[in-house]
């Protein structure tokens, strides 16, 4: 094999793969488990000599290993050894996290900028084509023979809806299911915000005036809005006055403050604009105040949340098992009868609640330190990016159980070992190309 050839298997070959992984995460659902092995692939033909590790750098590294252990310990006192050995399937990529983080190459390393450059690029891309195909549905014929534009779902019932009432309804081909046809709205929505996030990184760690990253910036914010994801909506504004405190606080950068927190306000305003929104935040109200009890009108989501904390109460320590979650939960979606959530198996739609009701209490302080220590560390080491995708999964943990879709893990085992690399080389780089920023 001559020189160049093995400097390219043994170098360049994983960053070609992380640019192809990070273009295929929010494009595609169905090839992804083929890019990613191709990325576990990459990692073993760059094995090396590598560098001491410190406790502290390796306690990162640690908690995926757990976390899968964890699982495969839950899956000895599971009855339903299929649907556990499925499960586990799904989070085999959390497991390599920490063999592909240490034998990331240099050549990714020097150019982790580009990689983060083309995440945006693919997300920028798949929101496009979603443009594109609701605009195509959007066209249409009528009964004379001419072209209309009719972008409702149901245009005999919403013809009195204008588009804005029509987005926030989740009736229009530009929203919701109906426009984000890669990925599930909130999926998508988790890529975007930290795409905006990688933007806001971008502007920071270069003097430079970027308007194509501020314009990108706006065009995300609208497009998150379009996607109508109640946890996106929530993380973006808890993500946007966390830096709106940091411009003021830490860089007294008063009137880029000022307009974060405008823009930020606006959006807020368009948000509770949401019928959606408005339901659950009063019956959320009227649930802590008043005491008020679930009834067939709530949102499905709570009825999810209180038959997961039943069956958590009743299996305290160590949960059901992985494998028997989906029975259990079945079962008390019938008792309370969910007929739509026992149709289409229903998760609990709460990464903690899911962890707790299979693995119990040893499970939800797990994954729960986990969260923390990832925020803690990057607070402390000021890693910006790091915290971001830290409080991204914080939140959406909350509203999805993002590590039981291929969606979910192949997006956080890839950016936690690239992030968790970057982080531990960060001495190294030099002060423009930090992702301290």
């Amino acid at each position: 094999m001559n020189k160049s050839l093995s400097k390219f298997i043994r170098s360049d070959f994983q960053y070609y793969i992380f640019i192809i992984l990070v273009l295929a995460i929010p494009l595609t659902r169905k090839y992804l488990p083929y890019v990613m092995f191709l990325w576990v692939l990459s990692s073993i033909i760059s094995i090396r000599k590598i560098k001491k590790v410190s406790y502290k750098q390796l306690i990162l590294l640690l908690f995926p290993f757990l976390f899968f252990v964890s699982h495969v310990i839950g899956l000895a006192y599971s009855d339903d050894l299929k649907n556990g050995l499925f499960d586990l399937e799904v989070k085999l990529s959390i497991l390599v996290i920490p063999f592909v983080a240490v034998f990331i190459t240099e050549k990714v390393r020097v150019n982790h900028r580009i990689v983060l450059k083309f995440f945006v690029l693919g997300n920028f891309i798949a929101s496009i084509i979603c443009l594109v195909f609701a605009l195509n549905k959007s066209v249409q014929m009528n009964e004379l023979g001419n072209f209309i534009f009719e972008t409702s779902n149901w245009p005999t019932v919403t013809q009195n809806l204008n588009f804005l009432q029509l987005v926030n309804h989740r009736y229009s081909n530009f929203s919701h299911v109906f426009l984000s046809i890669f990925h599930h709205p909130t999926y998508f929505s988790v890529y975007i915000i930290f795409s905006v996030a990688i933007l806001v990184y971008l502007i920071r760690s270069s003097k430079k005036r970027h308007i194509l990253y501020y314009s990108l910036i706006l065009y995300f914010s609208i497009f998150i809005w379009l996607l109508g994801s109640r946890a996106a909506y929530i993380t973006y504004l808890i993500s946007f006055f966390t830096f709106f405190l940091i411009v003021i606080l830490k860089y007294k950068k008063y009137w880029i403050g000022i307009g974060v927190f405008m823009l930020g306000v606006i959006f807020t305003v368009l948000i509770l604009s949401n019928s959606r929104i408005n339901k659950n935040i009063n019956e959320a109200a009227n649930i802590i105040e008043n005491g008020q009890s679930l009834n067939k009108d709530s949102d499905i989501r709570l009825w999810l949340w209180k038959s997961g904390i039943e069956v958590f109460n009743d299996n305290l320590l160590f949960g059901v098992g992985t494998g028997d979650i989906d029975e259990v939960m079945k079962n008390k979606y019938q008792e309370y009868d969910l007929t739509e959530a026992q149709e289409h198996n229903f998760n609990a739609h709460n990464q903690y609640l899911d962890v707790a009701v299979k693995l119990g209490l040893v499970g939800l302080v797990l994954i729960i330190a986990w969260i923390i220590t990832i925020l803690v560390i990057a607070i402390k080491r000021k890693q910006f990016l790091f915290f971001y995708f830290g409080l991204i999964l914080f939140i959406n943990f909350f509203f999805e159980a993002m590590l039981n879709t291929i969606a979910g893990v192949s997006f956080f085992a890839f950016w936690y070992s690239f992030l968790w690399f970057v982080y531990y080389n960060a001495k190294s780089l030099s002060k423009r190309t930090s992702i301290q920023g």
